[in-house]
């Protein structure tokens, strides 16, 4: 397995000890990540020579985007960069017709759920697939014990829960004649003590958990199954997902055992582990 780092910056000076296998957004068509333009990534590459660059287009694709993205998936397919994580079905086709040299990873958010829809991708041809943050670890076992394709999976971070086209923060500022200060909102469910993270853009708004993810447990327990394990920094401090890469990075290289990173990574930033131990999906007898 290899850390996969969710960029927020294009300096990758600090991670570099760690890992070398990084994800960041192109610009326009990107879903919370941070996005750089063509001309950016080629410039990240000649910088950074030797990096794995994962490059998001995972925003839904509309007919008036189509000729500007096979412009930039050709100009994409020619640089070194280690696959394109794709939502929208477009870009499948586009790169099929186009006979495009890239890896593709099926990243749909809520979707990749089972071996079934795994496999039929593998078919198509998609050579990873990004596993829903809403299966357990033990869903995720299996999985990997049923199909070919190369897995990714997210354990450090604060997880997407949903995205909206519509401008809700705006909208709602501008209902109550008031303006945000902040790129980041937080909202609180009603009559529950549970937070989440809004963000806007051009392209709507994301609403992301409040509570940092600790997925470090079932790491211990997928590292030998899974292809990538993402460690997401935006909305984290560099001090702690430094400490935090650095940990991960020392167990994979055997130098802190699996009880040792697990200890530590709960004192940076406790244990939520999500959905890795809590089923959501349950068949009907």
């Amino acid at each position: 397995m290899k850390l996969l780092v969710n960029l927020n910056t294009k300096e990758l000076d600090k991670f570099l000890e760690f890992t070398n296998s990084f994800i960041i957004g192109l610009e326009n068509y990107s879903i919370n990540y941070y996005e750089i333009s063509i001309k950016e990534i080629e410039e990240l590459l000649t910088k950074y020579p030797g990096i794995e660059l994962f490059i998001s287009i995972n925003k839904n694709i509309f007919n008036k985007d189509i000729k500007d993205l096979e412009d930039k998936l050709v100009k994409l397919s020619k640089l070194k960069i280690k696959g394109v994580l794709f939502y929208d079905l477009a870009i499948l086709e586009i790169v099929k017709q186009l006979k495009l040299d890239l890896n593709l990873i099926i990243h749909q958010t809520h979707l990749i759920t089972n071996y079934n829809i795994c496999n039929y991708y593998y078919d198509l041809g998609v050579k990873y697939g990004y596993l829903s943050t809403e299966i357990t670890e033990e869903e995720m076992s299996e999985i990997s014990l049923k199909t070919n394709l190369g897995l990714i999976a997210y354990f450090i971070g604060h997880p997407i829960i949903s995205h909206s086209k519509r401008k809700l923060v705006s909208n709602y500022y501008e209902h109550i004649n008031k303006t945000s200060n902040s790129n980041y909102n937080i909202i609180k469910e009603h009559g529950k003590d549970k937070k989440y993270y809004l963000k806007e853009d051009k392209k709507g708004t994301n609403i992301l958990t409040y509570e940092i993810l600790n997925g470090t447990k079932s790491f211990v327990n997928l590292k030998e199954k899974l292809e990538y394990a993402i460690l997401d920094s935006n909305l984290m401090s560099d001090d702690i997902f430094l400490k935090i890469l650095s940990l991960y990075e020392s167990n994979l290289d055997n130098k802190l055992s699996d009880d040792e990173l697990i200890i530590k990574v709960k004192d940076l930033i406790g244990e939520n582990d999500g959905f890795f131990n809590l089923k959501t999906i349950y068949k009907v007898k």
